[in-house]
């Protein structure tokens, strides 16, 4: 399990919720977690704020999901 995948469960959102709390289609969510594409350096940043933790926590310099969940948040 990817920290994005991690910390949405943790905050009991579904992929569909935080695509829509975001503004964005749900599917872009998806291929995300799924790492079927990287997450732009906007919507990485509105992800961690959604979910209340550090960007770096969640995404690499190049928008690369991280693994191995830390409980840190902002």
């Amino acid at each position: 399990m990817n920290n994005l995948e991690f910390f949405r469960r943790q905050k009991g959102l579904t992929q569909t919720q935080l695509g829509l709390k975001l503004g964005i289609h749900p599917t872009n969510i998806t291929m995300v977690e799924r790492e079927h594409r990287r997450a732009w350096p906007k919507l990485r940043k509105q992800i961690a704020k959604e979910l209340g933790v550090l960007e770096e926590l969640l995404f690499d310099a190049n928008g690369n999901l991280k693994r191995g969940t830390k409980n840190e948040s902002i």
